[in-house]
């Protein structure tokens, strides 16, 4: 039987998918600036100007070194003032720097994007740090149900920043990247006016001693019932969580953390290998690139609206079961997609351009409809209760590193004139060295998430 949800539920859930968009609308604006820079065509043929080079591989580094430097300290944000001011906080610092982007396209300042990407970076970094938290001690049943579905949102955020600039460069020509860096700056909008609608976490009240808050904020996101039997998880869930300690070797030495350390590593690789955020930043340089140095406006809206399909698809996919199934299904999809890569130049302008919005789709669906669902939250239910605060900071640092080589290298190898096979070999053998790490690990994985 389907039990009804309480409005605080559906606000929350909201929140969770306004964070994602506005994380993949960041990631959008920084696609929709490359595809709008004729250097980036050049850099993509490997004949750019080492300044042109610098200035696209700083704009594309921009947002996960913000992200990188934002996580810890709003993290210590969340412990001191709360989860609700963190997150007004992470969802300040995207809107600034979705306003510094736009101001930067409209003065056409490639340099002043890159630093809105940076500011929007923080905001970034702290949602990835904030919102598990937010959404464990909100949730009516844990977070693992809820923070999957924030991971999938991102291609939404992204075909939606995409989708805006376009349609805004066919109605006001020469706007599309200001228009773009409204998706973030609206969904951070969002963000606010739903996390005021929310209350503070009954976790960190009883942290602060403020039981009857915690039982008044229980109140509100679930029947009195409910709040009053959960007043007293919540009670001695905050108190393991106040024993927190730095993951040390003698840590290691026992089993469950190992093996959990272990697979928290795994699946962080795994995620980040599948190449889609690589797909999301590069297909509309692309495009452009085939187009003869200015983006079809068809290719970028197709590839846009299959992105948003597939954010909202990955939402209402349910992946608490079967995580590996679902990890090996999408990192041979994944490598399935960059095979298709080697038609291009085999098929005219127009089927190039088709290939390119295939190939994209379908490492993106990989990436973030079948494995990051499944990675996210997987390894949550194993850690120990002193050991979960290390284990989101140890997740917060890891992904934005992730992201860097995974954007950052193919990029770097087009830059500096090496070939399109053997570029496409080395994307092709990071999606095999996934496959077969996965396949190594599998009895330890299935062990852990049994």
């Amino acid at each position: 039987m389907k039990i009804a949800r309480s409005s605080a539920q559906r606000r929350l859930r909201l929140l969770l998918a306004c964070t994602g968009v506005a994380t993949g609308g960041a990631w959008g604006s920084v696609a929709l600036a490359l595809a709008h820079d004729h250097a980036s065509a050049s850099l993509l043929q490997g004949q750019a100007a080492t300044a042109e080079t610098v200035r696209i591989i700083v704009l594309l580094a921009a947002l996960p070194l913000g992200a990188l430097v934002g996580a810890l300290p709003l993290d210590l944000v969340s412990h001191a003032l709360g989860r609700r001011p963190a997150t007004l906080v992470c969802a300040t610092l995207v809107m600034v720097g979705a306003v510094v982007g736009a101001v930067s396209a409209a003065v056409a300042s490639t340099w002043g994007q890159s630093v809105g990407a940076l500011v929007t970076g923080l905001g970034v970094g702290g949602f990835t740090i904030v919102m598990p938290k937010l959404a464990h001690e909100l949730a009516e049943r844990g977070h693992r149900r809820l923070v999957p579905r924030l991971a999938a949102s991102l291609p939404a955020g992204a075909g939606l920043a995409l989708l805006a600039g376009e349609a805004g460069e066919l109605l006001l020509p020469g706007q599309a990247l200001v228009l773009g860096w409204l998706a973030p700056l609206t969904s951070g909008v969002l963000v606010v006016l739903v996390a005021t609608s929310l209350p503070e976490t009954p976790h960190w009240y009883v942290a602060h001693g403020k039981v009857e808050a915690a039982h008044a904020a229980l109140r509100r996101m679930t029947d009195p019932l409910e709040a009053a039997v959960g007043i007293d998880w919540v009670m001695m869930d905050a108190g393991m969580l106040g024993e927190q300690k730095a993951l040390s070797a003698s840590d290691l030495r026992v089993d469950r953390v190992r093996r959990t350390v272990v697979v928290g590593a795994v699946l962080e690789l795994v995620q980040g290998l599948p190449l889609g955020l690589t797909a999301i930043c590069l297909t509309p340089a692309a495009l452009a690139l085939r187009a003869g140095g200015c983006a079809p406006v068809w290719g970028v809206a197709a590839l846009a609206c299959a992105w948003m399909v597939l954010g909202i698809v990955a939402r209402r996919r349910r992946p608490e079961h079967m995580l590996l199934a679902w990890v090996l299904a999408g990192t041979g999809m994944a490598a399935c997609g960059l095979v298709l890569l080697t038609l291009l130049g085999r098929m005219g302008l127009a089927g190039d351009q088709w290939v390119l919005v295939v190939v994209s789709t379908i490492l993106v669906a990989a990436h973030y409809v079948l494995i990051a669902p499944a990675c996210t939250g997987g390894t949550d239910p194993l850690v120990p209760p002193w050991l979960l605060r290390s284990q989101r900071r140890a997740e917060a640092v890891n992904r934005p590193l992730v992201q860097l080589v995974s954007v950052l290298c193919p990029t770097l190898m087009l830059a500096l004139g090496v070939s399109g096979p053997v570029v496409l070999g080395v994307c092709l053998g990071l999606q095999l060295t996934s496959l077969l790490l996965v396949l190594l690990a599998l009895p330890r994985l299935a062990t852990a998430l049994r």
